[in-house]
C-alpha cells in the first residue's frame, strides 16, 4: 500500500513553499535516481496556478481543477490516485496539496473507503498555520479549525515576519486548544523540510539491539514541561531549528501476538515526541470481523496510526524516532496489546 500525505492550511499560509522545500530537499539513494512519488495539486477555481511554480521531473504530477477536494472532486481524487497507483506501482509516496478551504477529514474519508483502501493508506495530514494571520483566518472561513483539529503534523510558517521569530504563546496555546497530540514543527523552512521527510521516512527496523542510539545532533531537553513568568515553555510536541534532527531510536523486538485495536489505542496515547513509529506484528484484528491473527506492518506519523497487511511472516518489532522516546514506553505499548 502506498502512503498518502495530505498537505492542507488556508488560503496563504506556506503549502505550495513547504511543499518546494520539500521537493528541493527530498532525500536521494543516488543524485540521479528519479523520484518515486506524485504529487496531487488542488486548485480553488477553473484555472490552477500552484503546479507551474513547482519543478520538473516527478513521476507524475496531475492538476485537478474546478472545485474544492473534500467535496466536489472527491470521485475525481479517487479516479486519479487509482490512475497513478496502476499506472505506476512501484510510487512510493503520494503527496496531496488541498485547496486552502478544504477540510481534512472527507479526504481522508476518500482514502479510507473502496478501491481505494485496497491501494492507499492516509500517512499523514500536515496542516501549515500562518503565525501572522491564523486568527484572523479562523474568522474567515470555517474549515481553518478542522485543518488544525484533523491535523498529526502542525506546520508553524512565517515565524521570520515576527519580531521573537518564534511561535507566539498565544498561538500554541490556541493550537493546543483544538489539537494536543500532532508535533509542531517551527523554524527554517530547510529545517523543517528535513524534519518532515525524516518525519515520513520509514526507519530501519532491524536487529532491536540497535535502541536507543541517539543522533550526533543534540536531542531535545527531557523531563517535565517548563514554564516562565511570561507563559512561554518548552513542548515535548514542538520542535525547532536545528533541534529537530535530534531524534533517537529505539527498537525492541515483539514476541506475542497483539490486539491491534488496543495496540493502536496504545500507541495514539503516546506523547507528540514520538514522532515516527513503525512495526510489523502478528495480530488479531476484531474490525475485521476475522478472528485468524496475520502478519502487518503499522506505521505511526505524528498522531495518526495506520497499518497495512504483509502477507508473509516475519520477525515482530517495532521502532520509535523521536528526540524523547523510551524502551519502557514502548514495552508498555505491547504488553498492553498483548493476547493472553
Amino acid at each position: 500500500m502506498i502512503p498518502v500525505v495530505v498537505v492542507t492550511g488556508f488560503l496563504g499560509s506556506g503549502k505550495t513553499t513547504l511543499l518546494n522545500r520539500l521537493l528541493e530537499r527530498r532525500p536521494r539513494a543516488r543524485a540521479d535516481e528519479p523520484p518515486k512519488f506524485a504529487f496531487i495539486v488542488n486548485e480553488f477555481g477553473d484555472v490552477g496556478i500552484d503546479a507551474e511554480l513547482l519543478p520538473a521531473g516527478m513521476t507524475q504530477q496531475v492538476e485537478l481543477s474546478g472545485g474544492c477536494i473534500c467535496c466536489a472532486l472527491d470521485e475525481d481524487l479517487e479516479k486519479t490516485i487509482t490512475g497513478l497507483v496502476d499506472s505506476a506501482p512501484d510510487l512510493e509516496l503520494i503527496i496531496v496539496e488541498t485547496t486552502g478551504l478544504a477540510e481534512p477529514l472527507p479526504i481522508a474519508w476518500t482514502l479510507g473507503r473502496q478501491p481505494l483502501a485496497d491501494k492507499v493508506r492516509l500517512a499523514a495530514v500536515v496542516t501549515v498555520v500562518d503565525a501572522c494571520e491564523h486568527e484572523r483566518h479562523r474568522e474567515l472561513a470555517q474549515s481553518v479549525d478542522p485543518q488544525v483539529e484533523y491535523a498529526d503534523i502542525l506546520v508553524v510558517s512565517k515565524l521570520d515576519l515576527l519580531p521573537q521569530d518564534e511561535v507566539p504563546a498565544s498561538l500554541a496555546r490556541a493550537l493546543r486548544e483544538r489539537n494536543d497530540v500532532a508535533p509542531m514543527v517551527a523554524g527554517e523552512p530547510n529545517d523543517v523540510a528535513d524534519l518532515l521527510w525524516r518525519s515520513l521516512a520509514d526507519p530501519a527496523i532491524g536487529s532491536p539491539r540497535s535502541a536507543e542510539a541517539p543522533d550526533a545532533a543534540t536531542a531535545l531537553e527531557h523531563g517535565d514541561h517548563h514554564h516562565d513568568d511570561a507563559g512561554h515553555g518548552h513542548d515535548h510536541g514542538q520542535l525547532r531549528g536545528a533541534d529537530a534532527h535530534g531524534f533517537r531510536s529505539v527498537a525492541l523486538p515483539i514476541e506475542a501476538t497483539l490486539d491491534f485495536e488496543e495496540l493502536e489505542s496504545q500507541l495514539e496515547e503516546l506523547p507528540p515526541a514520538y514522532v515516527r513509529i513503525k512495526g510489523v506484528a502478528l495480530v488479531v484484528d476484531a474490525s475485521t470481523g476475522s478472528t485468524e491473527p496475520r502478519t502487518i506492518a503499522f506505521h505511526r506519523v505524528g498522531a495518526r496510526v495506520s497499518a497495512e497487511p504483509l502477507g508473509r511472516e516475519v520477525p515482530g518489532r517495532i521502532v520509535a524516532l523521536g528526540p524523547d522516546v523510551t524502551r519502557e514506553a514502548l514495552a508498555a505499548c505491547i504488553e498492553a496489546a498483548a493476547l493472553r
